[in-house]
């Protein structure tokens, strides 16, 4: 089920036109990022994941894609987290871009093409979840993994 957030007062209005905005964020079985711009990604959005053994580390492509209007965001920064079933950090991956203004356009877009490096000890259901750059505020959540 999807919902679009109607802004309800003129600050509401301001403040959706000067956010980024996620347009993807999940796992992915491969993803690569493609020399001309842009990704190829394959069994996108990952649902699932099985390992041979435990404990173990695993390297998890992830898809990020955002947006962004022109004139803000220059210099942007997210962190991606995976926590294990019971809450604990088990792998972090901090990303910054350097994101100039195309000057024929009101917008921007980037996508990534991430691979997170994550602990796995136990059978259960693992969280990635894309955050600010302080990490108060979680931007996005993909929690489906069952290990």
């Amino acid at each position: 089920m999807f919902g679009i957030a109607v802004p309800d007062t003129e600050k509401d209005r301001e403040d959706q036109r000067m956010s980024m905005r996620v347009l993807a964020f999940a796992p992915s079985l491969n993803v690569v990022s493609q020399d001309a711009g842009g990704i190829t990604a394959e069994g996108f959005p990952m649902k699932s994941c099985y390992v041979d053994a435990f404990p173990t580390q695993i390297t998890v492509p992830v898809v990020a894609a955002f947006c962004s209007a022109g004139g803000i965001n220059f210099d942007s920064r997210k962190v991606i987290v995976a926590t294990s079933p019971d809450g604990e950090r088990v792998g972090i991956l901090e990303f910054a871009w350097d994101w100039p203004d195309d000057p024929k356009l009101g917008v921007k877009f980037r996508v990534f093409a991430q691979h997170l490096r994550m602990t796995v000890k136990t059978a259960g259901i693992y969280a990635v979840g894309l955050y600010d750059c302080q990490w108060t505020s979680v931007t996005a959540r993909w929690r489906t993994w069952e290990l």
